[in-house]
């Protein structure tokens, strides 16, 4: 699974300063938890269903230099709620999100971005289980999914607290949205993330995000 720029912002934009137990739900190969063991002293787990996957996401961890401090834990998220694990202050997700669109051709990409073994009832419900009184949950979908998912949330109390829309260039319209999540009402913060000035040439503002974690950029004048 490629490294995309969206997950790479979601990794490098969610607020885990403060967190104790991280969990990133749909790892992969485990970049929004490398990303998060980056920038925390948190315990963080990482729950892969797919086996390649989890075990290129397992041989990541080993290799990082915080191999104590990440755990991949290979199941179905629906699976390890019913195992009532201690609760989250933050949970990161990437999920796979396209409800309609044609499926892949290949098997495990699909899965990996198609909602039809994991839909988004399914997720927010799995948050809702999992993600403690005071935590926060970080999840990057396109626009459509969004707002479907924020309408899920509603009847279990979750409140969206920021909404960042994504898009590539000021000649693009927002194509992802970061919403965050939590068990209080709030004002919701929104606001517009430009990721190019003109492709491969990052924003400012991108590049001052990424900074600690991309070793090359190629940076607006």
């Amino acid at each position: 699974m490629k490294v995309t720029t969206d997950a790479s912002l979601l990794g490098a934009y969610a607020d885990v300063k403060n967190a104790q137990r991280i969990l990133d739900i749909g790892a992969g190969t485990g970049l929004l938890s490398l990303f998060a063991a980056q920038r925390t002293l948190a315990k963080i787990d990482a729950v892969e269903l797919d086996a390649q996957a989890a075990a290129q996401a397992k041989e990541n961890f080993n290799q990082s230099p915080w191999p104590d401090r990440l755990s991949l834990i290979e199941i179905d998220i629906r699976d390890y709620v019913n195992q009532k694990p201690e609760r989250y202050d933050c949970i990161l997700t990437n999920p796979p999100f396209f409800t309609d669109s044609t499926p892949n051709s290949c098997e495990r990409s699909s899965l990996a971005r198609h909602n039809g073994q994991l839909p988004l009832f399914d997720l927010i419900n799995s948050i809702d289980h999992l993600l403690s009184q005071d935590g926060h949950a970080w999840i990057l979908l396109p626009l459509a999914e969004s707002e479907a998912l924020i309408k899920l949330a509603e009847p279990l109390k979750l409140f969206p607290q920021q909404r960042m829309l994504v898009r590539n260039s000021n000649q693009h319209d927002p194509h992802r949205e970061i919403t965050t999540l939590g068990r209080h009402p709030a004002k919701v913060q929104q606001s517009l993330f430009t990721l190019y000035k003109e492709h491969p040439f990052h924003t400012h503002a991108a590049a001052t995000l990424f900074s600690p974690y991309y070793t090359r950029m190629k940076v607006e004048d």
